[in-house]
């Protein structure tokens, strides 16, 4: 053995000065241990390794102030999801370590059943093969129409009914995993240890608190700006109830505080932004004459490609001045005006599209699949446009029906309605006309 020995306050400066020449690594008892019990070389700490650990840890802000705090006081949108899709090719392990055997190995684009998370790792079911095992939650990610599951921030009382007056059946404890059966006034509906029961929302976070757009079953997709109890209020201040959402896309970045470990720390039930995210990768060795001791490795971070220089996120983007927006039918593709116009494909990343650059028109996607851009339609997603008015025969039918020539043309507004039909508003100079016209059609008429 090379070197070993406990750490005095007081050191022989040549002692001292001998020990800082061999290369040497702090060990502790344990991975909450604030100071260290040693130092050994690393050959010798990795001579007799039983297992390696990562500990998540985040840097965060809140109240206008930075905080570094353990992953595991935060709940993230990926732990609140019935599943989970692979990013990539990746093995489920047995066991939540990186030395751990491997389970099976399963192709990127994966739906896998989630059973437990934690803060860095996920136990999952392969719903085919039905074999379970874990893996890294940093190499999964949250299906936009998964609504999810609902997870206790704090020790909750089960009630009989929906009622604070209600009698209490059971305690269900912090960080439990539940699918919701309904929502009834404040209150979630659940099964939990064979009893029926209502549980303060309150006190519970789910999918609803991390949306960035939701997608209601009458109002299609919406900005969102945070959940109050049963009901999730949009960026327009709409106060929507919570039971008519059918999916979410989430912000990547915010967190739910689900407990506080200093005064000064962000409290429970707060929402956090992620800035940062940083693995201490833990080992757990055997050393001679200390026992089971744990040294901490490299730290990585848990990177994310960069954005290429026409992209923006939905968290920059909803920090513009938003004018339109507009997403394809059960999907969370979609555009949106904002200084410029941007597509989407997962509700995440925003392409700008050059044709529009610094431009706002009013954008839609009709259900028969074209996409409108002011007097634009495209038949590929928004990948390409053409033209769709023939405005010298639109101002001949307007001044016809109008008897007056207009001062100029200009749309501001374009509703898709039934029967393959669109009907755009348009601004004359002297007043707002509505006109209609089949998808595939120049001729337009004249709504009065």
């Amino acid at each position: 053995m090379r070197i070993s020995f406990l750490v005095f306050l007081s050191l022989n400066t040549s002692v001292w000065s001998f020990a800082a020449e061999i290369p040497a690594l702090s060990f502790y008892r344990n991975q909450q241990s604030l100071f260290p019990s040693g130092q050994a070389s690393r050959e010798d700490l990795e001579e007799k390794v039983l297992r390696r650990d990562y500990e998540l840890w985040l840097r965060v802000s809140w109240n206008k102030k930075t905080y570094e705090i353990p992953g595991e006081t935060v709940i993230r949108d990926v732990q609140v999801t019935k599943n989970l899709i692979s990013k990539e090719s990746l093995d489920l392990l047995k066991d939540p370590q990186e030395t751990s055997s491997r389970i099976t190995t399963v192709s990127a684009n994966t739906t896998l059943q989630v059973l437990h998370t934690n803060s860095y790792w996920a136990e999952l079911l392969e719903t085919k093969t039905k074999l379970r095992g874990w893996a890294p939650l940093h190499l999964l990610e949250a299906p936009a129409e998964d609504q999810g599951v609902f997870i206790t921030l704090i020790d909750t009382f089960l009630r009989k009914t929906p009622q604070d007056s209600s009698g209490i059946i059971t305690t269900v404890p912090r960080l439990q995993r539940l699918t919701p059966l309904g929502i009834e006034k404040s209150y979630l509906k659940v099964s939990y240890q064979g009893h029926i029961g209502y549980l303060d929302l309150a006190n519970l976070t789910g999918r609803a608190d991390f949306a960035m757009w939701a997608y209601h079953q009458n109002k299609g997709w919406l900005g969102i700006s945070h959940r109050e109890n049963e009901y999730l209020f949009t960026v327009d201040n709409q106060k929507i109830p919570l039971q008519g959402f059918l999916a979410f896309n989430p912000y990547v970045s915010r967190g739910v505080v689900c407990q506080k470990l200093k005064e000064e720390a962000p409290s429970i039930r707060s929402r956090v932004e992620i800035a940062n995210n940083k693995a201490h990768r833990w080992t757990l060795s055997l050393l001679e004459g200390h026992g089971s001791v744990w040294w901490r490795m490299d730290e990585p971070t848990i990177s994310y490609k960069p954005l290429a220089e026409n992209q923006i996120t939905s968290e920059q983007l909803l920090k513009r001045e938003v004018s339109a927006v507009a997403f394809a039918a059960k999907s969370i593709k979609g555009l949106v005006s904002a200084n410029g116009i941007f597509r989407t494909e997962d509700g995440k990343i925003w392409k700008e599209i050059a044709l529009f650059e610094g431009k706002n028109f009013p954008v839609a996607i009709h259900p028969d699949g074209i996409w409108y851009v002011g007097n634009y339609r495209s038949f590929d997603e928004g990948k390409s446009f053409e033209t769709y008015i023939k405005w010298d025969k639109l101002a001949e039918q307007i001044q016809f029906s109008l008897h007056k020539t207009p001062r100029h043309l200009r749309i501001t507004q374009i509703d898709p309605i039934s029967h393959s039909r669109l009907q755009i508003l348009i601004d004359t100079g002297t007043q707002k006309i509505k006109m209609r016209a089949h998808i595939l059609s120049h001729e337009w008429t004249l709504v009065k």
